[in-house]
């Protein structure tokens, strides 16, 4: 006998997925269409947050604005830790940075003055549409059709915390080989949880004062990123000792 709990969501953030079963005749209602798209998103989702993991997949360079008080975020993709893909399609409009009151007369600003920029995912609702039939006796005159997958960019006080360089899991290797009992330990006993904050940091930027920030004053290295399989793979050919591995593989640069 096979157990099924129908339990909406766990502790770590999963949930028993549900999709439409079509026949002939069968009536669709804006609750199945949100259930076909809740499926397919939730799925996705899932396996971005699980597999991929999180982080900055390419481009979202921070540069200085012109003006020298802001900086703008380049064109890029990010996932963060729910699994949703935080799409930049363009070069986004400058973003303002705090100003500090100046230092007493004759004192220095402060050198260690910090805020980081970071990227949200923002869906929001577009295209407002005049609603023709109400919901059960609920009177609603217009609403929206769409619903665009957006960002945001946000400014937060002090530096983002350190990437964590250091190998996780040092027992994975036993004398020389794969110890299989651990990796099955780590894999077993640890199942992530969606936090309640998905900021993205995307750099570390230091005001000194009020001075015309520069590409010096912003630190990217605090981003996490995707371990992409061509990632991975270049990062592999690099720790080989063979120079023939390094030649330009199948034609991808």
């Amino acid at each position: 006998m096979h157990s099924y709990s129908d339990d909406s969501v766990t502790h770590c953030g999963l949930r028993s997925f549900e999709r439409n079963n079509y026949f002939h005749g069968k009536l669709l209602d804006v609750f199945h269409f949100e259930l076909e798209q809740n499926y397919l998103n939730g799925k996705r989702w899932l396996l971005n947050r699980l597999i991929s993991g999180y982080g900055v997949v390419c481009g979202l360079d921070v540069l200085p604005a012109r003006d020298g008080r802001g900086v703008y975020v380049t064109p890029g993709v990010a996932l963060d830790r729910a699994g949703h893909e935080v799409i930049v399609p363009r070069q986004s409009a400058p973003v303002a940075l705090p100003t500090r009151p100046p230092p007493p007369e004759g004192g220095e600003p402060k050198k260690d003055d910090y805020v980081h920029l970071c990227v949200l995912f923002q869906p929001c609702d577009t295209e407002p549409t005049p609603v023709l039939v109400d919901d059960c006796g609920k009177v609603t005159n217009c609403a929206a059709a769409a619903v665009q997958e957006r960002y945001k960019l946000v400014i937060r006080e002090g530096k983002a915390p350190d990437i964590a360089c250091e190998c996780q899991a040092p027992e994975v290797l036993l004398n020389g080989r794969i110890n299989y009992a651990t990796l099955v330990e780590r894999v077993t006993r640890h199942c992530p949880v969606v936090p309640a904050d998905l900021c993205i940091p995307l750099a570390n930027i230091c005001l000194n004062g009020n001075e015309p920030i520069t590409a010096t004053s912003v630190d990217i290295c605090v981003r996490p990123i995707v371990y992409t399989n061509d990632l991975l793979f270049d990062i592999i050919l690099s720790l080989t000792s063979d120079p023939a591995a390094l030649r330009p593989r199948g034609g991808k640069q």
